[in-house]
């Protein structure tokens, strides 16, 4: 009878990825919902979830394959099978794609392309030696067969996971801790489950990795959108309530402050427009991120006003910290004030280093406006 209409088929398929069905169906709702106010995230969320149905399904309709030995139809689904796996890694690189240069996304895509090539010539005969395939038992069973080119994917897998841990440690700029290691969290388990399925799967009976790959994208897609809350939607950095939340839990261990403030900008948003205004902003903070180090954290307080709290950081790190950031910015067409203060007295409370940072950033702010000899007044008003 065809799969299709095979109801015990479909009833076992259902019963088997139960969880794995319910997360899905879950996921698809929250990531609709959210779709206007994150739709990359959510795009490559629906785009994952979507990928580990269909492994599942094609892993179901290989078991039904090789029950009925129809070995053309077994070797598909592996194609598919294997070809599929990177995919779901691959989306979530996509997920943090704003990390990666856009002039080099389109190389991270190559792979996936090689993958399903070499796959596909499964299906030239005589080629299981090399890649994959299936034989007939002498009962009327079928047996798998597989040559080394059938680690392909396990390998861009890899390259892939390599990768996302580069991102992992790339988001730690400038961010709490958390980002990174929820990243990290969710690809241990993900490689855990590929091991297990590889190398301690002699029958084939363990079908874990759809799942996983669901629950993964679950708990980081969750944590994306809570971090979402923390974050300003223009710049990307930290908001003003993260920062008053932040400064309660660093009071203590926070030994420097660094404040900019972005010189002209209502010139710009009156001359040129707000979206070039926003640009500017934008750009700033982007200068901010790359200039500051794993133990410091950005944040827009809003309008024009930025401000990084450097923890457990020597005062030579802020200096360079300083350094970099007018090094970078001075490859832009905006210019920033600056002040920084930092905690030589353990009994210097935080609230006097701002004022410190702050009285610095006006100094200097005064200085640019003198220099640059434009009327302040009419410039920031």
């Amino acid at each position: 009878m065809c799969i299709i209409f095979n109801m015990n088929w479909v009833s076992s398929y259902f019963i088997e990825n139960f969880i794995l069905i319910c997360i899905c169906l879950i996921m698809y709702v929250i990531a609709i919902q959210r779709f206007r106010q994150h739709p990359r995230i959510s795009l490559y969320t629906i785009c994952i979830i979507s990928t580990a149905l269909l492994l599942s399904i094609f892993v179901h309709v290989q078991l039904y394959a090789k029950a009925t030995s129809n070995i053309l139809l077994a070797v598909i689904c592996s194609i598919f099978g294997y070809s599929l796996r990177p995919v779901c890694i691959y989306f979530l690189i996509l997920m943090n794609e704003r990390i990666i240069p856009k002039k080099f996304l389109w190389v991270t895509f190559v792979p996936l392309i090689l993958n399903f090539i070499v796959y596909l010539c499964a299906l030239i005969p005589h080629t299981q030696t090399i890649i994959f395939g299936f034989a007939s038992n002498s009962d009327g069973s079928i047996s798998f067969m597989g040559g080394p080119l059938r680690f392909t994917s396990h390998v861009i897998s890899i390259l892939y996971l390599l990768f996302l841990l580069y991102i992992c440690f790339a988001t730690l700029k400038g961010r709490h801790l958390t980002h990174g290691f929820s990243l990290l969290i969710c690809l241990v388990f993900v490689v855990a489950a590929v091991v297990i399925e590889t190398f301690f799967n002699d029958n084939g009976d363990i079908i874990i990795l759809n799942t996983t790959i669901a629950v993964s994208t679950m708990i980081y897609y969750l944590y994306l959108y809570i971090e979402r809350t923390q974050v300003d939607t223009l710049t990307g950095l930290f908001n003003r309530e993260t920062y008053y939340h932040d400064i309660l839990k660093m009071n203590e261990s926070a030994t420097g402050v660094i404040q900019f403030d972005m010189n002209g900008l209502k010139y710009i948003n009156d001359n040129y427009g707000h979206l070039e205004g926003d640009k500017a902003l934008a750009t700033i903070a982007n200068v901010i991120v790359k200039s500051v180090n794993r133990n410091m954290y950005a944040y827009r307080l809003g309008g024009d006003e930025y401000i990084v709290i450097a923890n457990n950081c020597p005062e030579d790190e802020i200096k360079k910290t300083i350094d970099k950031f007018k090094y970078l910015l001075s490859a832009t067409a905006y210019r920033c004030s600056i002040g920084y203060a930092y905690r030589s007295d353990k009994d210097q409370s935080f609230a006097d280093l701002l004022k410190e940072a702050e009285k610095k950033m006006y100094e200097d702010k005064a200085e640019f406006y003198k220099t640059a000899r434009i009327e302040r007044r009419k410039a920031e008003q």
